[in-house]
């Protein structure tokens, strides 16, 4: 955030980036989970735990990962892959927008700054 350097273009396969999708995924759950435990466990808060418990059930289902695979949807449109970043706290986090037309690819080939090939 803030920085005037542009991003690295980074190498991927398919399966290395559904594998990074699916750790974040179980993360944000597990970070879900762990909250509502201490809501509960500490605060002795009961209220919104039912709520609680369907939301996380609800964003998994309608993620792109969860619709290629279990679903069997083809991944072209807005299933093609890079996925954009959700929105809201976490998904604001990210780096912005990924790039993948022709265009800036050269560009950041051409900046000679290199890349980054995830293995």
């Amino acid at each position: 955030m803030g920085s005037t350097e542009e991003p690295k273009p980074v190498t991927t396969t398919v399966h290395a980036y559904d594998t990074q999708q699916l750790r974040g995924l179980f993360k944000s759950q597990v970070m879900g989970v762990g909250m509502m435990a201490v809501m509960h466990l500490y605060f002795q808060y009961t209220n919104p735990l039912l709520i609680q418990s369907i939301i996380p059930l609800k964003g998994a289902f309608e993620g792109n990962l969860v619709k290629v695979h279990l679903f069997g949807q083809p991944a072209v449109g807005e299933l093609k892959r890079p996925w954009k970043a959700s929105g809201g706290l976490m998904g604001m986090q990210g780096a912005g927008d990924i790039k993948t037309d022709k265009k800036s690819i050269e560009a950041a080939e051409k900046a000679g700054r290199g890349g980054a090939k995830e293995e």
